[in-house]
């Protein structure tokens, strides 16, 4: 049989996106000033509470990017094998019981939880599946129905089985909070219910140099960076972002620009083609570019080429 190796759109096998979460206009707009002009694309995942309201500005602000799912509301769950005692009084931090939880005024189905990093907002199981499926319903309202797939936990991924059955029953993915630098060597995520991004703020160019020198082996790579664009206010370290941009886009002939969404629908459609010794089909809406014997072509969507 003939070799085939895949491509992606830009017939190179790097992908550059991001993952940038909560939907905070003031810093998203800092953070795309800096990597629209570079070409770069990625993947906003919002909360969908905070865009009521302002969903004509929300659409227009985040057009021609990914949108994923970051629950309505952005709580912790309440984690499997933990039980939780309510004090029904005023909730005051200086003198909480951390050994209970706290109702949150405006917020009836809230409570106050003390965590590592402090008092934080919780809820039960019930209303955090019903948050998870009115934000995607939410979201879709405002970016096109059956648009947002892809789902992001607050606080990186929470312990709740019954939780994460619903999310895999109703979204492709989800990914959890913290950097997982070249894991698989820098391939795509193969588990789409437990993938993060590469670099944050802080090691961002690190990490990106890694990638850059990362050998061709034949198979797609995969670059995230995230969490938050305000990360890059409250380091101070927007001139990395600048010098990422300056490095690294601007140039279609290395990488391949792309949202998350993009990578993985590519990806699920590379994984549909059926090839024999002749041909290849492709069953998929999208294009596929490849190799055969050191020859790049294209097989499109819905279609068959020869080999």
């Amino acid at each position: 049989m003939k070799e085939i190796k895949f491509l992606y759109p830009s017939l190179t096998r790097k992908a550059v996106t991001f993952t940038i979460d909560d939907g905070n206009f003031t810093y998203d707009e800092k953070l795309l000033a800096i990597l629209k002009p570079a070409g770069i694309k990625g993947t906003f995942n919002l909360c969908s509470n905070l865009h009521r309201g302002k969903e004509d500005f929300t659409r227009s602000f985040y057009e021609g990017y990914g949108i994923a799912n970051h629950c309505k509301y952005h709580p912790f769950v309440n984690f499997d094998g933990v039980e939780l005692k309510i004090r029904d009084e005023e909730f005051d931090e200086q003198t909480a019981d951390p050994e209970y939880i706290y109702p949150v005024n405006d917020k009836p189905e809230h409570f106050w939880q003390i965590k590592p990093n402090g008092w934080r907002q919780m809820t039960f199981v019930d209303n955090f599946i019903r948050y998870v499926d009115e934000g995607q319903k939410e979201l879709g309202a405002i970016f096109g129905e059956g648009s947002v797939r892809d789902y992001v936990w607050p606080y990186g991924e929470q312990n709740s089985a019954a939780v994460k059955e619903f999310i895999r029953k109703t979204h492709r993915s989800s990914r959890k909070t913290g950097p997982t630098i070249d894991l698989d060597g820098f391939a795509i995520p193969r588990d789409k219910y437990a993938w993060s991004y590469n670099a944050h703020n802080k090691n961002l160019l690190a990490v990106m140099e890694m990638y850059e020198a990362y050998p061709d082996d034949g198979d797609l790579k995969f670059f995230a960076f995230g969490v938050h664009s305000v990360d890059f206010e409250r380091d101070s370290n927007w001139d990395d972002l600048r010098e990422f941009a300056d490095k690294y886009g601007n140039r279609s002939d290395t990488y391949w620009y792309a949202s998350v969404e993009d990578i993985f629908d590519y990806e699920e459609a590379v994984k549909s083609l059926v090839i024999t010794d002749t041909e290849i089909v492709n069953p998929s809406n999208i294009e596929v570019y490849f190799e055969c014997n050191g020859e790049k072509s294209s097989v499109k969507g819905n279609s068959s080429v020869g080999i």
